[in-house]
């Protein structure tokens, strides 16, 4: 099967969100037997690529306007290839018309759901933002099935874009596999002396936008009252510490905050596993991959009850309500104070998260390959429906160039 992917977002090195979704799926896809075509506007960084098995894909390149890249030139790419099937991995990128079926992966419905209804009239009708959602738009009314990463957002996509419900399958997201092998005890110690990490503390990793609540945290950290324990944020944009700090200042909390800023991925696993405990107070999310991440480390797990995280926490971990620091509070007390709770949380966390693989994601996202294409373009060794029970139920050049074959992947 060739099966021909937008990938101009792989341009950046960053691994977060879309990018990291992509890459993971993409890695899984090549040991799959499938011929994949990578389509962009730009030349994809090398990182990415170097993930994915030798041989299995080629890179088209065509440095257009967008406009023109995304309706002209990729349906006739995916024509001169002969491709059975476009898949964009992320909310816009598809072509109105295509000669193959067209899959597009929805992560989530937050621009309706949470950021639409903050917006001012003049943001709302600006020029660029009226294109975004005439790019989104178009992406959803072109595919011919939506893939997204939870039931939750499923749900959303349903209720508030009104997209029939027998046009989307739910394939979740896992936490890389390195997660999943156990740190060693002197990697821990390098990681806590080079973030001069010397007291217990609770963990958080990811932006501090408005949406992911981290002064909610603050608050219920102060009140927790618990002095020997320090509060580590990662992530975060530089232009957020004042405002951060502020508030820290204002609750009482300054003197136990530590904000690492940007970490390396290598060093992850680590801040997880010294840590109490992760506690993600987000307001919205269409899956929550930091989540998967903590349980995969076997680090306890306390998140909020809104959206997606309940569903993918399960019973490994334990929820509050956003409505009153007080009852994350006492969570964080408890944490700190029992390590029996810890051990407990730890070992389901660990039981949970193999339950999310991106091996699954990527079978389950070829089952749904093979219901769009007629069964002689289907991967040797696969068939319909046979992988696609999900593990938890709840003007421009043109140029080429193609992975070099050496029959090993690169890691």
């Amino acid at each position: 099967m060739k099966v021909a992917f937008n990938a101009r977002l792989l341009a950046a090195p960053t691994l977060r969100g879309w990018n990291r979704y992509t890459v993971n799926l993409l890695t899984e896809l090549s040991r799959l037997g499938l011929d994949l075509f990578l389509y962009t506007d730009r030349p994809l960084h090398a990182s990415h690529l170097a993930r994915l098995l030798p041989g299995s894909y080629q890179v088209r390149v065509a440095a257009l306007r967008y406009p023109l890249w995304e309706q002209v030139w990729l349906p006739r790419q995916c024509e001169r290839d002969h491709v059975d099937l476009l898949h964009c991995p992320f909310h816009f990128g598809l072509p109105w018309f295509c000669p193959c079926p067209r899959v597009l992966t929805l992560h989530d419905a937050i621009e309706q759901v949470y950021y639409a209804p903050q917006r001012t009239w003049r943001e709302t009708f600006r020029p660029a933002a009226l294109r975004t959602r005439w790019y989104n738009w178009s992406a959803r009314r072109s595919a011919d099935h939506i893939l997204t990463v939870s039931k939750h957002s499923r749900d959303d996509l349903v209720r508030y874009l009104a997209l029939p419900p027998q046009r989307i399958s739910v394939t979740y997201e896992a936490a890389d596999p390195h997660y999943h092998v156990p740190v060693a005890p002197e990697t821990r110690q390098r990681v806590r002396q080079a973030n001069r990490l010397q007291r217990p503390y609770f963990f958080y990793v990811g932006g501090w936008e408005q949406r992911k609540n981290v002064p909610f945290l603050l608050r219920a950290l102060a009140a927790a009252n618990l002095p020997e324990v320090d509060l580590v944020l990662a992530g975060g944009q530089p232009e957020e510490r004042d405002a951060l700090l502020k508030t820290a200042e204002a609750c009482g909390a300054a003197d136990r905050l530590r904000l690492l800023g940007w970490v390396a991925e290598e060093d992850l696993p680590a801040l997880y596993a010294e840590a109490l405990a992760f506690v993600y107070p987000s307001e919205y999310e269409g899956f929550g991959l930091q989540v998967c991440e903590a349980m995969a480390v076997g680090c306890p797990v306390l998140a909020s009850q809104r959206t997606s995280l309940p569903e993918i926490v399960g019973d490994s971990g334990l929820t509050f309500q956003l409505e009153d620091p007080a009852e994350l509070a006492s969570l964080l007390r408890q944490l700190a104070h029992d390590p029996e709770v810890r051990d407990r949380l730890s070992a389901r966390g660990r039981a949970r998260a193999k339950l999310f693989s991106w091996s699954a994601t990527a079978r389950q996202t070829v089952a749904v390959y093979q219901r769009l294409t007629p069964p002689s373009q289907h991967p040797g060794g696969l068939t319909n429906g046979a992988h696609a029970e999900l593990l938890v139920q709840e003007q421009g050049t043109c140029c080429t160039s193609r992975g070099e074959r050496r029959g090993v992947s690169p890691t």
